[in-house]
């Protein structure tokens, strides 16, 4: 599986704040995002999940344990795809959002 940014994606990042605002303006919300969960989208760019995952522990080795990296990714990539800043790179909406 591939992860990718959802299409117009508006990113302010505020790398003095630890922080990234990230509008969606297909369903228009804003977004505050906390310094993991902004590199988790900045990594997840069509790339396949092992090499996400891959990406993400070696980002995050000082701070996180193999074990905790791929469940803090997990966690990330589940929370970003419900909030609507990441799909699944391939699927069309029908796929990704059954009604």
């Amino acid at each position: 599986m591939r992860h990718e940014r959802s299409p117009g994606l508006r990113l302010r990042p505020l790398p003095e704040l630890g922080a990234c605002l990230a509008y969606t303006p297909a369903a228009p919300r804003l977004h505050q995002l906390n310094a993991t969960a902004w590199l988790i989208l900045e990594l997840a760019d069509g790339r396949d999940d092992a090499a996400l995952a891959e990406a993400f522990a070696a980002r995050t080795a000082k701070a996180l344990s193999a074990t905790a990296a791929r469940r803090t990714l997990e966690d990330g990539l589940a929370g970003l795809r419900a909030c609507g800043l990441l799909r699944v790179a391939g699927l069309d909406r029908e796929e990704r959002d059954p009604a």
